[in-house]
């Protein structure tokens, strides 16, 4: 039986896998790990959404200080620690594997968190920014600065003024 999982590194990044011949007891492997020691089901999320999702979280609480798993989790186990590679299931109803892909974690995630807002810049926050510009109503100097009287404009004509010196240097002296 063939089902798609997903393989959360340790590194956070979430990576799809097609597990062709699907073993509860090999699931560790997936993960990476040698043994199953510790590698055991730490919480399901039971969401109802456009479906009904049943994602199990399979997870080490325990590892070397460096393997930590650097992707946060959504609650009841958004404290926890966990080691190394995780993987996420789908089950249905009657506990048997479904296929998770990656969209739909992220859907779920958003969910199980309360949603997320979206913070990026749009076209009106940005013409609003410019409407409360108040140096744009202001004349402007070649170089493109507003004349507010900040910046002191030199009336030069742009030649350089030199004092002549008197004295001239001797071969020795001379550089």
């Amino acid at each position: 039986m063939s089902v798609s999982i997903l393989i959360v590194e340790r590194g956070g990044t979430i990576k799809p896998l097609k597990w062709k011949s699907y073993d509860e007891a090999l699931i560790y492997k997936k993960a990476g790990f040698r043994s199953s020691d510790g590698f055991e089901k730490q919480t399901t999320w039971n969401v109802k959404l456009d479906k009904k999702y049943n994602i199990s979280l399979y997870a080490k609480k325990t590892g070397k200080a460096t393997q930590e798993n650097k992707y946060d989790y959504p609650p009841p186990v958004d404290k926890d620690l966990y080691f190394g590679s995780n993987i996420l299931i789908n089950y249905d109803d009657e506990g048997n594997p479904v296929n998770l892909l990656e969209t739909e974690w992220n859907t779920v995630y958003e969910h199980l968190f309360g949603g997320f807002e979206d913070i990026g810049v749009s076209e009106e926050d940005e013409e609003e920014d410019e409407s409360k510009d108040v140096y744009n109503d202001l004349e402007k100097s070649k170089q493109g600065y507003a004349k507010d009287g900040f910046i002191v404009e030199d009336e030069d004509t742009g030649e350089e003024e030199y004092m002549e010196c008197d004295s001239e240097l001797s071969e020795e002296e001379y550089i």
